[in-house]
């Protein structure tokens, strides 16, 4: 089930196979945080295979020539809004049509459902007809397949698993970094030895940073907690809930904007732990983002995430058990 390159599973798809189509578009100006460009690093080198990246508006290229050539792998396949329907009514019939002409079809799934939890009564029965029609589903972890087989109602031969790709990480001196850090984002008194923790990501009620939040408040003063990233649309409520809760809190800074590319080696250096607190996940590239920066993270046992191991990695069953690994960490909890 373990494929050891994305070229070998698509020549065992196509043998013939000399053209890549892949939606959505990579993001060239982060390549060093994209996880599209990481994935298909190596293939973009191949000058034997021809990659055609295409954006919602450019489906209609799926008719063009080279179909049986082809393999077309295809991620983050959701409506979120009626706007997104129509598009993906417009995808479909396109992605129909490149099947019907023998055009080979992969699949990432990178999540139960979509995380904004909308629409949930479309998206189930969408999945469901995108599952059956792509040849093969991608995964990144054996526990994937094990939650998505049942949901997708398709057989365990059509998954294979291909690990999320490794971040290329700055290390940097750690005092250095977060010198720097607080210089540029006004953090105000870092000049203690209080434990750096940070939440790193897009704002959004999935990654459940409230229950953090709550936990950190509950533990004392003995930390700095940096939580960084923007919010995710239609998330703006969950984050003023967070904002009202920290605003008279010196140990919690909230940087809400994007984080430029070159920043981003800034905040993992400057931390001690990377905090998680996903709701319903399968993957987390945030994660692996924070094990590239060989950084101790807290996570849920959910997901792909229950499969880490390892002496950096301290997981979790429920708020309660979030609070205790805080309190202990922080030095307010109980010894034992």
């Amino acid at each position: 089930m373990a494929a050891n390159s994305l070229t070998e599973e698509y020549r065992k798809l196509n043998p013939s196979f000399k053209k890549l189509y892949v939606v959505p578009l990579l993001n060239y100006h982060i390549k060093n945080t994209d996880y599209l460009y990481l994935l298909y690093k190596d293939i973009l080198s191949d000058k034997k295979i021809e990659f055609v990246n295409l954006s919602a508006g450019k489906h209609y290229k799926l008719a063009g020539k080279g179909i049986r050539d082809s393999v077309l792998h295809y991620h983050w396949f959701e409506v979120t809004d009626f706007k997104s329907f129509a598009g993906i009514i417009w995808k479909l019939f396109w992605i129909v049509l490149y099947k019907a002409a023998g055009g080979k079809i992969v699949w990432t799934v990178h999540n139960k459902y979509p995380h904004a939890g909308s629409f949930l009564w479309l998206n189930k029965p969408l999945r469901k007809f995108m599952a059956l029609l792509a040849d093969r589903l991608h995964v990144h972890c054996s526990a994937a397949v094990d939650i998505m087989r049942p949901v997708l109602k398709v057989k365990t031969g059509k998954f294979f698993v291909y690990p999320h790709p490794l971040y290329p990480a700055v290390i940097e001196d750690k005092a250095c970094a977060y010198k720097k850090l607080c210089s540029v984002y006004s953090l105000g008194n870092c000049n203690d030895n209080r434990k750096v923790f940070l939440v790193f990501g897009q704002i959004a009620k999935y990654k459940g940073i409230e229950g953090i939040v709550d936990a950190f408040l509950k533990a004392g003063n003995n930390y700095k907690l940096i939580i960084a990233g923007t919010v995710k649309k239609g998330s703006e409520e969950y984050f003023e809930n967070i904002r009202q809760k920290t605003s008279d809190t010196e140990g919690i800074s909230i940087i809400d904007r994007i984080i430029p590319d070159e920043d981003v080696s800034l905040f993992f250096n400057s931390a001690d732990y990377v905090v998680f607190n996903f709701t319903d996940v399968l993957t987390s590239g945030a994660v692996v983002l924070a094990l590239s920066y060989n950084k101790n993270i807290i996570i849920p046992g959910t997901g792909c995430l229950k499969e880490s191991e390892g002496p950096l990695i301290t997981k979790f069953l429920g708020q309660a058990e979030l609070e205790k690994t805080i309190k202990n960490l922080t030095g307010d909890g109980d010894a034992d």
